[in-house]
């Protein structure tokens, strides 16, 4: 995709993407290896994105963006910066695991 063609089109996504509210977006990021995870409050994911890069904190690699629940909301502690599989398994209460990792404990 040329340049000009995809910034028109991340323009059009995050044009429909801001017409609702802001959530708590989860961003895990990994390559081979897990790189790190971030919470920032948005509208979507790339509305996230631009957020976690502003803050120069993107660890870079594949990203998979989760809107928080409002009942799952994270302490502040956890906000706006780049978080460990340690402080992810803090926020949530249980180990931090991977898309693979949960797809082998899936019952056949």
């Amino acid at each position: 995709m040329e340049s000009k063609s995809f910034f028109n089109r991340v323009a059009e996504v995050l044009s429909e993407e801001l017409s609702p509210p802001e959530q708590y977006q989860y961003l895990s990021f990994a390559d081979d290896t897990f790189r790190g995870a971030v919470v920032v409050k948005a509208h979507g994911i790339t509305d996230a994105l631009f957020k976690v890069n502003a803050l120069d904190i993107n660890p870079h690699g594949e990203v998979l963006c989760v809107p928080i629940p409002e009942d799952k909301s994270p302490d502040s502690k956890f906000l706006n910066r780049l978080l460990t599989k340690e402080e992810i398994t803090e926020m949530w209460g249980e180990p931090c695991k991977s898309i693979r990792e949960w797809d082998e404990e899936e019952p056949e």
